[in-house]
């Protein structure tokens, strides 16, 4: 995801007025009494919260600015479905924050919108009615991240049977644990992210045992990537694909890879050398 240059709407912050001018796009009206953004029981003004309702399709948080490649704007959660006159409501950050509001981000989901942001601070961090997934790192100090108003559904859960140095999740079939489920610590995972294992199978047959590790960042000119799908691969190995001439170990320190790679194909169906590899002990 990176931001592009496009034209920002107008915001408008007309609070007092019963009947704002609406341009073509729509427009914003400050909606304190309308808009409840309580998060856990907290209220708005402890959080630093305001609340909005807009027509068309402005937002609150659509005119962020660069200043030196720094961004500057709100952070805003859509809350609730659309009211019954078209406008939908948000819970915005008063303040301005170290992000920028991307229109053109790709996320996995329509409902999902993104955010460029500075540093380590995830979005939530400034606007707790807000989730993202992981953050992407960009050029520089800048993260990408893919947001909603709405809470994720945590499909995994924690798992205790994990050596030392890996984390456990339990996840229903068909899905993997992702940086989201880090919780308190998923700041982790916008520089570090979770490689996983061919899971193993619970007692449950629904769900499956993963034991991940955070992996630093693939060094430059590394190719290699997850792959479960190696072909005889054991569950509690790890998988891994490689584009190029690098081997896993190089790319990641924790792993040891006793055999040799063969030819064979990654996840994507792209031409690769696939290894299958164990967890060095710490």
């Amino acid at each position: 995801m990176r931001i592009s240059s496009y034209p920002f709407a107008l915001l408008l912050l007309l609070a007092g007025c019963t009947n704002p001018p609406v341009t073509e796009n729509g427009a914003c009206v400050q909606n304190s009494v309308g808009v409840d953004c309580t998060v856990n029981g907290l209220a708005s003004d402890y959080l630093g919260l305001l609340g909005y309702s807009c027509t068309g399709t402005t937002r609150p948080d659509d005119s962020p600015t660069f200043t030196d490649g720094v961004p500057q704007g709100l952070i805003c959660a859509d809350h609730g479905p659309v009211n019954a006159d078209g406008s939908k409501d948000y819970c915005c950050t008063v303040d301005s924050t170290p992000c920028a509001y991307n229109p053109v981000a790709t996320c996995e989901t329509s409902s999902n919108y993104g955010y460029q942001c500075l540093g380590s601070s995830r979005p939530e961090s400034l606007n707790p009615a807000v989730y993202c997934t992981q953050g992407v790192r960009e050029e520089g100090n800048l993260i990408d991240y893919c947001c909603s108003g709405t809470p994720r559904v945590h499909a995994c859960a924690d798992y205790g049977g994990c050596g030392p140095g890996r984390t456990g999740w339990t996840c229903q079939s068909g899905v993997l644990p992702s940086a989201q489920d880090m919780g308190v610590s998923q700041s982790r995972a916008d520089v570090y992210y979770l490689l996983c294992p061919i899971p193993t199978q619970a007692p449950n047959p629904s769900y499956y045992n993963f034991c991940c590790f955070a992996a630093a960042p693939i060094p430059p000119g590394g190719s290699c990537i997850q792959d479960l799908q190696v072909p005889g691969c054991q569950p509690g190995r790890f998988g891994i694909a490689c584009y190029g001439r690098d081997t896993p170990d190089q790319d990641f320190p924790s792993l040891t890879c006793p055999d040799p790679g063969v030819p064979g194909v990654s996840a994507q169906n792209y031409p690769a050398t696939v290894y299958c590899c164990d967890f060095k002990d710490q």
